[in-house]
């Protein structure tokens, strides 16, 4: 388990470090970024938009309501890669990776120079990735060579990925 953990926590610093310079540089488009958020979708009555409050819910960690504004918000404007981006993440930190990587991809195929969304898509891989390592485990002796050539598999990507 701490050889997965040490690996995954070597991968995951890697995307840090892609998502500061992301946010650094004003590239992304979610919660830490400096472009402007969808205005399209607006809540009834509200000076706010779904966009904006799904960022905030976002940001103060209630990742179920997050999804709920953003499904919201992709209703009302389907073609929005900013708001496919953020409903991927939030469904991502839900658990929710296969739905999640579509919604990258969606928003990819709206905006292929999309950095955020593709840091946030390779932490999809990652997670999926190791979710099947932990399914592998709980085999026992039946899973023990696909887990050992999974994680070497993340060991070759991640010598790959030094500069």
């Amino acid at each position: 388990m701490s050889e997965i953990l040490g690996l995954l926590g070597w991968c995951l610093a890697g995307a840090l470090v892609a998502g500061t310079a992301v946010a650094v540089l004003g590239m992304g488009s979610g919660p830490s970024s400096s472009w402007p958020s969808s205005q399209s979708a607006q809540a009834p009555g509200m000076g706010t938009s779904l966009y904006d409050q799904g960022v905030a819910a976002d940001k103060a960690g209630d990742d179920k309501a997050a999804l709920d504004f953003f499904q919201r918000a992709l209703k009302k404007d389907k073609q929005d890669p900013d708001t496919l981006n953020m409903l991927a993440h939030s469904e991502r930190k839900l658990g929710m990776l296969n739905e999640a990587i579509d919604d990258y991809w969606k928003a990819l195929k709206l905006r292929p120079r999309f950095p955020e969304a593709r840091e946030y898509m390779g932490e999809a891989y990652i997670q999926a990735a190791s979710k099947e390592i932990e399914t592998l485990k709980s085999y026992g002796k039946d899973g023990e060579e696909g887990r050992a050539k999974l994680i070497k598999a993340f060991q070759d990507a991640a010598a790959g990925l030094q500069p």
